[in-house]
C-alpha cells in the first residue's frame, strides 16, 4: 500500500515532558508525517516516570529502559542520540520528531537536518533556544495542551476560557516543577505574542511581489527557515493561512496563479495608502498620435492583465500586444511605455527600478 505521508521517527525524552502532553503531540506530527517508529527513553523504575505504562501502551510507544547507573549522568540523553544516529543512517526516514526541552539535542538536530532530513521539535516554552532553531519547526506543548487565542490588536493573546491553567504540563525534573509557567516561559509567550505580527510583516517585505501581494507559503517559508517556533500550532491556528487570516493587519486572499489559483496576502495597510497616493499621472507631451487600433488594442491588454487594483504590469501588457500581433513599431514610439503614456488614457505608477504598471485613468473606465 502507498503512503501519502512521509515516514518519521519519533523519539521521546521522558525526563523532558509530561505523559498528559503524548497524545496531542501525536494529534500534532500525525497532519504531516506517518510515524514508523515511537520510542521513548528513561529510568522507568523512578516514582516520576512509573505512571507512563498506560500512556505507552495507549499509543503503542516503545519504551527504551535506562537505569541511572551514574549521579549527574543522564544514560537516556545518550541512548536517544544513539538510536537517533542509527535510524538516520538506515535511510528509512524522511525525518525526525523530537521530543525535549533540553539543548543537549541541539547538535543531533542539526545533524539530522545535514542529510536533508525534516526536524520537528516538541517541547516546554522555556526550551534551550540553540534547539529550538536547530529544528525545522518547535511546537511549544503548552500551546498544544492550551491552545491560545491569536493575537489580539494590541499584541497579546487572546484568553481561552474552554481550557484550565492546570492543564499546562508539569515537568518531571525537580528544578522545574514548582511552576508550571517559570519567569522565562511567561516571558518567551509574551515575546513570541508581540513579536509575530512583525516577523510577519518582515517576511512579507522579503518574497512580496511588485503589485504588493506575497504568496503566503513563500511567507511561511520565511518564517521556519528564519524562526522554527512560528509555528500555527503556537497560536492556536491550523495552518499558516489560518493563522494570517486571523491577524486584523494581513489581507488573505485566494488569487490566479498560472492554471490554477493560490493563496495571497498583503497588509490593509498598503491597500489603504494604494487609493489616494499620487500615481505619478504622467502623459506624454508629444503631439505624436498613435493610430486608434493600436490604443484599443493597449486597453484590451491591459484589460486582461490587471490585477484587482486594476493595474497592469507593461511586462504584461507588452507580451498580450505580441501575442495578438500588434508590434511596437505600428505605435510609431521607441517604447512601449512612451506609447502607452502619448495616449492620455493612462495612469502610470513605479514598481520599483524600470518595472512601470499602468492602468485606464479615472475618467476612462474599463468593462
Amino acid at each position: 500500500m502507498k503512503h501519502d505521508l512521509p515516514p518519521f521517527a519519533l523519539l521521546i525524552d521522558a525526563d523532558n515532558v509530561s505523559k498528559d502532553a503524548i497524545a496531542p503531540i501525536l494529534g500534532e506530527i500525525t497532519r504531516h508525517a506517518r510515524l514508523t517508529v515511537k520510542r521513548v527513553y528513561g529510568d522507568f523504575t523512578t516514582t516520576n516516570l512509573g505512571g507512563w505504562r498506560e500512556t505507552l501502551a495507549d499509543h503503542g510507544i516503545h519504551p527504551i529502559q535506562q537505569y541511572r547507573n551514574s549521579t549527574g549522568k543522564n544514560a537516556s540523553d545518550s541512548a536517544l542520540i544513539i538510536d537517533a544516529m542509527d535510524l538516520l543512517h538506515s535511510r528509512r526516514f524522511e525525518g525526525f520528531a523530537l521530543v525535549s526541552s533540553d539543548g543537549d539535542f541541539t547538535r543531533l538536530a542539526t545533524r539530522i537536518r545535514e542529510d536533508g532530513l525534516t526536524v520537528y521539535g516538541f517541547g516546554r516554552t522555556d526550551a534551550a533556544r540553540a534547539f529550538v532553531q536547530a529544528c525545522d519547526s518547535y511546537i511549544f506543548i503548552e500551546s498544544l495542551l492550551n491552545p491560545p487565542g491569536l493575537p489580539s490588536s494590541d499584541g497579546n493573546p487572546a484568553p481561552n476560557p474552554a481550557t484550565p491553567k492546570s492543564n499546562l504540563p508539569p515537568t518531571s525534573k525537580p528544578a522545574t516543577s514548582k511552576s508550571d509557567a517559570p519567569p522565562a516561559s511567561k516571558q518567551a509567550k509574551q515575546k513570541t505574542s508581540v513579536d509575530l505580527k512583525t516577523l510577519v510583516m518582515r517576511a512579507y517585505t522579503k518574497v512580496a511581489d511588485e503589485d504588493g501581494w506575497a504568496l503566503v507559503s513563500r511567507v511561511e517559508q520565511y518564517l521556519r527557515a528564519n524562526h522554527s517556533e512560528l509555528n500555527p500550532s503556537n497560536y492556536g491556528a491550523t495552518t499558516f493561512f489560518k493563522l494570517l487570516s486571523g491577524l486584523d493587519t494581513f489581507r488573505v486572499s485566494q488569487r490566479k496563479q498560472g492554471n490554477g489559483h493560490a493563496q495571497f496576502c498583503r497588509p490593509k495597510q498598503a491597500e489603504q495608502k494604494t487609493t489616494p497616493v499620487a500615481m505619478l499621472i504622467q502623459h506624454d507631451p508629444s503631439p505624436r498620435q498613435l493610430p486608434q487600433p493600436y490604443i484599443e488594442a493597449i486597453k484590451a491588454a491591459v484589460a486582461e492583465t490587471r490585477n484587482t487594483d486594476h493595474w497592469a504590469k507593461i511586462a504584461d501588457i507588452r507580451a498580450y500586444l505580441h501575442q495578438n500581433g500588434h508590434k511596437l513599431e505600428n505605435s510609431g514610439f521607441s517604447s512601449l511605455a512612451e506609447a502607452i503614456r502619448a495616449t492620455g488614457q493612462f495612469d502610470m505608477c513605479d514598481a520599483g527600478g524600470t518595472n512601470k504598471m499602468f492602468r485606464l485613468a479615472i475618467q476612462q473606465s474599463l468593462p
